[in-house]
């Protein structure tokens, strides 16, 4: 078994079973790809891929757990390959992280900055998905950090460390109707039409599962990743909308009125996270300090070591940053 057939196999896997993309992506032959998946099959005994005549089409079972121990063995390599550039102190490198608009539009800018003040020579890279796409790009290893609001069934297998909390705001136009109350029931908000923040499963968003709990009829009438976009549409009156704190601005919003919600709708935790198999080097220990300064290096290692768990909550209080009028 040699270290190129698994990166081999990897790549096929990941560029769903196109051969030809994989070899591209390795800048090597569609043969010689092909030829060394034969002979790893055959050192293995087993068919790893589901195949129609010469195309391939799907992983087996047997290649399917393959994957998950080939994909492992090659997420230690690079591991070591980056034990030896922190042993050797090597300063260049490249951070990838997956996350949503709001995180990267709000909240992001002062800490990407900070951080490249201290290594210049890291370049960063922003992927911007929804909150699933964001996890299974980090479970799969293909960003290091997911940073992501709320509670995910899929999120499992990653070390999460709760980072702060926020609230939302509804915002309306001035000529709204709830524009002049300070203090809206939930039972208000229902009557009108919703535009909000797209979610993976929007049933149970806990936005969505406030008003069911509450025993009320809700209408939400538009969905979208984007602060900015919801603020367009609710300018043009397609209904109210509710957004996170920090994407509120007073000055750039000052035709729009927020109104508080801490009274009807639950705080959303924000956290990050990544693999317990990732390789932590220097400058990710300082991006998660920028990030979430008040979890020390004792807890990141304690979640570590326990893999799939977060920080126990009781002994961590998340901070609620005064900036975003939480």
């Amino acid at each position: 078994m040699k270290l190129q057939q698994l990166r081999f196999f990897n790549a096929i896997c990941q560029h769903q079973f196109n051969v030809t993309a994989a070899a591209r992506a390795l800048c090597t032959s569609q043969p010689g790809v092909s030829r060394q998946m034969r002979l790893f099959e055959d050192e293995l005994g087993l068919s790893l891929f589901a195949r129609s005549g010469k195309t391939l089409i799907s992983l087996t079972p047997a290649g399917e757990e393959i994957l998950i121990r080939c994909q492992n063995v090659l997420k230690e390599i690079d591991n070591i390959k980056a034990i030896s550039k922190d042993l050797t102190k090597a300063t260049k490198g490249v951070l990838n992280i997956a996350t949503t608009h709001t995180q990267a539009r709000y909240v992001l800018p002062p800490i990407i900055k900070s951080f490249h003040a201290r290594f210049p020579d890291i370049k960063v890279n922003l992927q911007q998905n929804t909150s699933l796409k964001n996890v299974k790009s980090t479970l799969s290893g293909d960003t290091d950090f997911t940073i992501a609001t709320g509670e995910f069934e899929y999120s499992k297998g990653l070390v999460k460390l709760d980072c702060f909390k926020w609230q939302r705001l509804i915002v309306v136009p001035k000529n709204h109707p709830l524009a002049d109350q300070k203090n809206i029931s939930l039972q208000e908000l229902a009557k009108f039409p919703l535009v909000v923040y797209v979610y993976d499963d929007q049933d149970n968003s806990s936005l969505v599962q406030t008003f069911i709990k509450a025993g009320l009829d809700y209408k939400i009438v538009f969905t979208a990743r984007d602060s900015d976009i919801i603020k367009t549409y609710v300018r043009s009156e397609l209904g109210v909308g509710i957004i996170a704190s920090m994407a509120y601005d007073k000055d750039i919003d000052d035709d729009l009125v927020a109104i508080d919600t801490k009274d009807i709708l639950p705080l959303c935790s924000t956290w990050i996270a990544f693999h317990p198999s990732l390789f932590l080097r220097q400058f990710m220990k300082e991006f998660i300090g920028l990030f979430a300064p008040h979890v020390s290096k004792g807890q990141i290692d304690t979640a570590i070591d326990l893999e799939r768990e977060s920080l126990d909550p009781q002994k961590v209080t998340l901070p609620i940053h005064a900036m975003w009028h939480v």
